[in-house]
């Protein structure tokens, strides 16, 4: 979801998004949670994001900046996680320590497509995408995940350029009708012309004769 702009009048309670109050306007995104006093209010993405296997090999490295998370809320806003080649994740979206439980949520990437993985957590402290509950999905660039009090956004820029040129190239045998149509209906509106003229010509001979 992008484009859809809150904005607050000077009478109105007061507001806030991610815990952060909006003083005269905000861009929303989907995963956004909005407080209007007792309400609460959670953007949700349009689609539910892909879920990912549990048995999948992850890439053992990856380059610098391939994927990372941005933290936008919580203790680690304004921090920048990196996905190298793995991030590991508690229960409360803090990067796990040397002692850690069985609960937790892995980020990494699968052939440079980022994915997450919840494991050992109770479905009510599975994370969130763009405002969906998952236990795994494939991530996208951009794409907002809350984990207890924390929220990040994917930093994916590889990912998004490959998406966008697979979006982009369309293979000559999956092409449809409508892509080629115009310069073939031209060619078959020439031919059908110069068949009508013929026979116009061969009427008025025979008559003639």
């Amino acid at each position: 979801m992008r484009g859809y702009v809150l904005e607050v009048a000077d009478a109105a309670p007061a507001i806030h998004v991610n815990a952060r109050q909006v003083r005269r306007r905000a861009l929303l995104h989907a995963g956004d949670q909005i407080s209007i006093g007792g309400a609460q209010l959670l953007v949700l993405g349009e689609h539910a994001p892909e879920p990912c296997p549990e048995r999948v090999t992850p890439d053992v490295a990856l380059a610098p900046g391939a994927v990372a998370l941005r933290g936008v809320g919580g203790v680690r806003s304004g921090a920048v996680l990196m996905v190298a080649p793995t991030l590991e994740l508690g229960a409360d979206g803090l990067p796990l320590g040397p002692s850690v439980d069985d609960a937790r949520v892995r980020l990494f990437a699968v052939q440079g497509r980022p994915a997450l993985l919840a494991s050992g957590l109770a479905a009510a402290a599975w994370p969130r995408v763009n405002g969906h509950t998952v236990a795994s999905a494939w991530l996208q660039d951009g794409d907002q995940i809350a984990i207890g009090a924390q929220r990040y956004i994917v930093d994916a820029p590889a990912a998004a350029a490959r998406a966008a040129a697979a979006a982009a190239f369309i293979p000559h045998e999956a092409a449809r009708p409508e892509d080629t149509a115009g310069p073939r209906r031209e060619v078959w509106w020439l031919l059908l012309t110069a068949a009508v003229i013929a026979l116009v010509l061969a009427l008025l001979l025979a008559v003639r004769r």
